[in-house]
């Protein structure tokens, strides 16, 4: 494997990411429901980073999972505690030459986004062919062009290549051959006490007919057909 690119060599340190940012870490709500019944189902989180989503999957049960990340310094620390994870030096060709068991449940988290736009779908449509089983489901979440810091993560970490919103990120799942999309916990609010959630629930109501009567005011206007989503991230179950 060759040596990898500096950057990527770098990047939790230059971005002062340590695994102190994930000591209190739990699995969100919308991804504990859609997670295979079975403790033995084989689980790969593409993009791992610090091994925070398969410390938890390994504390509530689930005992196949593995990670796979292009940066050494994330792969190193996910080894020093024990979790099952390779170092990847291109994500399309480790799909291409993937000749072991497939997967029950694929989990990419903030990962695309850092793809080359034009090889996006053509990446999605090998992790599908390759990767997953049949049957099989993969959760995909990605920054939120539309939410309220959208435009600041489009810039905020400089390996950043394009940004989604729901409707795009609908497009190329479908146009990767998923058959289903689903996205999941749309209004951010599956992780909060109810009062909250009600709380919240009437904001969001108010922020979106502020939206609508500025749209009318400067003729403006979004896809009819896209949901129109607000949180930090967007999450898409698809299959």
């Amino acid at each position: 494997m060759k040596e990898p690119n500096r950057i990527w060599a770098d990047y939790f340190r230059y971005r002062n990411i340590d695994m102190v940012a994930y000591t209190n870490y739990c699995l969100p709500m919308y991804l504990r429901k859609v997670l295979p019944a079975e403790p033995d189902a084989r689980i790969l989180d593409i993009g791992c980073g610090l091994g925070q989503f398969l410390r938890e999957l390994g504390s509530i049960g689930y005992r196949n999972a593995e990670g796979v990340d292009i940066s050494p310094e994330a792969v190193e620390s996910c080894l020093q505690r024990e979790l099952n994870v390779s170092r990847i030096d291109d994500l399309e060709r480790y799909c291409e030459e993937y000749s072991g068991s497939r997967f029950d449940f694929i989990l990419t988290s903030h990962v695309l986004e850092h793809i080359r736009k034009d090889r996006i779908i053509p990446t999605l449509r090998v992790i599908r062919g390759k990767l997953l089983a049949p049957g099989g489901a993969m959760l995909v979440t990605v920054p939120n062009a539309q939410s309220n810091t959208g435009c600041y993560w489009a810039y905020e970490d400089f390996t950043h290549e394009t940004l989604f919103t729901a409707g795009s990120l609908y497009f190329v799942l479908r146009s990767a051959g998923f058959g289903e999309v689903r996205i999941l916990d749309p209004d951010g609010l599956e992780d909060s006490k109810p009062l909250v959630q009600l709380g919240k629930r009437i904001l969001l109501s108010i922020y979106r007919m502020r939206l609508t009567f500025w749209n009318l005011v400067t003729n403006s206007s979004f896809h009819r057909e896209s949901p129109q989503i607000f949180t930090f991230e967007l999450k898409a179950l698809a299959r």
